[in-house]
């Protein structure tokens, strides 16, 4: 559209991509995969191409960014929860009373409580998924439960390399339970299946007939929870 700016990362995709790409992140930001052949002025065209599809998806992100002041409500475990600023007694935290989130600090701005609610749900995180992660040790195809870590990502809710090493998203803790099950499930198939073949879709089936509804839901609800 003419006259609109709009501001936008580019990353480098290699000699072989063929194609300048335009991804909109769940927090706003744009970000533009780029061939190493392609000009700034190629990027350029293509992102004036398609601002009007990019401002509606800024602007849908910004819509749904969480807020962080008293009243606003935050995703825990598949539902949302109230923030209650209060002045505190000793040191700051974070104090999850099953209806609120009681945010105790004598710097009440959006920064400190963004960054005291990313240590909660990393911390909250930790616990659950090692709850969640531990039953799957019965699955047939593992002989053992695999090393596992905490991330924040921003657009994966998992993932596991060829040596069989898994990375779940810190916020998946905001998620249901049945979907953070998925995601486990998910990842620790791949160590068997790699893809997302007919071998991969099988185990899945075997193990969670309806893994394609909760694969839909979780979909569904990524672009609420992953930003933060």
């Amino acid at each position: 559209m003419p006259g609109m700016s709009i501001m936008y990362q580019v990353r480098r995709t290699g000699r072989r991509s063929k194609n300048i790409s335009v991804r909109v992140h769940p927090d706003g930001s744009v970000r533009v995969g780029a061939p190493t052949w392609a000009s700034r002025r190629d990027i350029d065209r293509v992102v004036r191409l398609n601002a009007e599809w990019i401002a509606g998806r800024v602007a849908e992100a910004r819509a749904i960014a969480p807020r962080y002041e008293n009243g606003a409500l935050q995703f825990f475990v598949g539902n949302r929860y109230p923030i209650e600023l209060v002045v505190p007694d000793g040191r700051d935290q974070v104090t999850f009373t099953g209806r609120r989130l009681v945010i105790a600090t004598g710097e009440p701005t959006s920064e400190r409580i963004r960054d005291m609610l990313r240590r909660w749900y990393r911390s909250q995180a930790g616990e659950l998924l090692e709850q969640r992660v531990a039953p799957m040790a019965d699955l047939p195809w593992l002989k053992a439960l695999p090393s596992w870590r905490l991330r924040r990502m921003r657009s994966q809710w998992g993932s596991c390399t060829e040596a069989g090493r898994v990375t779940l998203n810190t916020q998946l803790v905001k998620a249901p339970l049945e979907l953070i099950d998925y995601v486990i499930l998910h990842e620790f198939a791949h160590i068997k299946h790699h893809d997302h073949g007919r071998g991969f879709e099988g185990l899945m089936d075997r193990h969670m007939s309806d893994w394609r509804v909760r694969r839909r839901d979780l979909n569904a609800l990524g672009p609420a929870i992953l930003v933060d």
